[in-house]
């Protein structure tokens, strides 16, 4: 996918041009192998309304919480797939709030719908992302940013 930063938060091709006021059915981090989560919907990101924003799953971007590229280089690598034990998918609507907690995971409140690499897909609401890279659980936070000392 290819992503055009403007300002704040990154827009991957194919998202420019959609309406804010627009409410899609659901809100969608989809996880994208080696890179960021590429997210649409209803977001609320660190505070403001926006239609879409690819967030930084590896740790490494300058402009965290959203991704600028850095995956690439600190050659990130990570298959994009959810664990076994995640929960089924539905197709419940609504806004989903993102908070990068400091130093931590990403909190994401509301109905929030990840798809996989592998075309599978959970929803969740609440869920903890992990921003750091290193969780063993990936995409969920299981705490190694601690152990790590992960800022952002």
């Amino acid at each position: 996918v290819r992503t055009t930063y403007l300002g704040a938060h990154a827009v991957p091709a194919g998202f420019a041009g959609r309406p804010f006021d627009e409410d899609p059915p659901m809100t969608t981090a989809t996880i994208k192998p080696n890179g960021p989560y590429v997210c649409s919907g209803n977001l609320e990101v660190a505070g403001k309304a926006m239609p879409q924003a690819a967030l930084c799953r590896c740790g490494t971007s300058r402009n965290k919480p959203f991704c600028d590229g850095s995956h690439t280089k600190a050659g990130f690598a990570d298959p994009g797939l959810l664990p076994a034990s995640a929960a089924p998918a539905s197709d419940t609507a609504g806004r989903v709030r993102v908070t990068p907690l400091p130093d931590g995971p990403l909190k994401c409140e509301g109905p929030l719908t990840l798809a996989a690499t592998d075309g599978r897909t959970s929803t969740a609401d609440p869920t903890f992302l992990c921003r750091c890279g290193h969780s063993g659980n990936k995409p969920y936070c299981d705490g190694t940013h601690k152990r790590i000392g992960f800022t952002g």
